[in-house]
């Protein structure tokens, strides 16, 4: 018979994942992914600032947090410029006057073949995937060195993908700007991890996840003409991946939870794949 886990362990178990006191920094946490992470972290007492293009999709997830019991904002945010952060950190020194762990969430894709992608499909994938998370980290850090107590460590996790850990055909823009934010993040890992207030940066690199962005990729297939139908598609993508299935945003949001975490306190500059075996063989 299994063993219910005792009070002392239980208690332990919500104080490592308890982020009461903290503010955390979700961009593109208007839908999918980025929501979830965000609902999951304000569930863990974190007070989050949402970010995002579509204002209504953001006080959406706001309001959701709030009916919850949680704490959180909304902040229109475009990632590809910078006073669009400037912005953002301005209003979370004046809601909170702390920062203590950012998420890099907001990414586009694209399911393009090279010789079919033109100028504006590269300006694109760099912007939003490369230049957003530059952004992101420049303006963020100071604040989060300001928040930390000597001894403390913030946490940056920048949602990358499979794609940028082996090449993908028709994706090889998007391929090229998630392979350059695995050693962005590896590199800035290495920058800030000797200070008394660290930092840690590590990534996570979902594979196929059953939200809008999954969904996405399987239409532009078709559209591609790559497969003549969604179902096809869709079923061709899943017998590539070991375990049978596409991740839940839940499951890809815990691991991003766990590495903001008191547990993750030694682990910086990782590739974490959440891809059910896909990279494994």
């Amino acid at each position: 018979m299994a063993r219910r886990p005792s009070k002392h362990t239980t208690k332990r178990l919500i104080e490592v994942f308890s982020f009461d006191g903290k503010t955390v920094l979700v961009s593109g946490s208007t839908k999918g992914l980025g929501a979830e992470t965000a609902r999951q972290f304000a569930d863990r007492g974190a007070t989050v600032c949402v970010t995002g293009r579509n204002q209504e999709c953001g006080e959406s997830v706001v309001s959701d947090i709030l009916s919850g019991g949680g704490n959180a904002f909304f902040v229109q945010h475009d990632v590809a410029l910078k006073q669009s952060w400037l912005n953002v950190l301005d209003v979370i020194r004046n809601r909170t006057g702390k920062l203590h762990v950012l998420v890099n969430n907001a990414g586009v894709h694209q399911a393009k073949r090279l010789v079919d992608s033109d100028d504006t499909d590269f300006d694109h994938q760099v912007n939003v995937n490369l230049r957003g998370v530059f952004l992101g980290c420049k303006t963020s850090i100071p604040l989060m060195l300001d928040s930390l107590s000597v001894g403390q460590s913030g946490a940056i996790i920048n949602v990358s993908s499979v794609a940028g850990l082996v090449g993908t055909a028709s994706q090889v823009l998007y391929s090229m700007t998630k392979g350059g934010l695995q050693l962005f993040s590896k590199s800035l890992a290495l920058e800030l991890a000797a200070s008394k207030q660290s930092i840690r940066v590590n990534c996570v690199n979902p594979g196929m996840i059953d939200n809008g962005m999954g969904d996405e990729l399987v239409k532009q297939l078709v559209g591609r003409d790559i497969f003549n139908d969604v179902a096809k598609a869709k079923q061709y993508l899943i017998r590539q991946i070991p375990m049978q299935r596409f991740a839940t945003s839940s499951e890809v949001a815990k691991s991003i939870i766990f590495l903001a975490s008191a547990d993750a306190s030694y682990i910086t500059g990782i590739d974490m794949p959440l891809d059910g075996g896909l990279t494994a063989g």
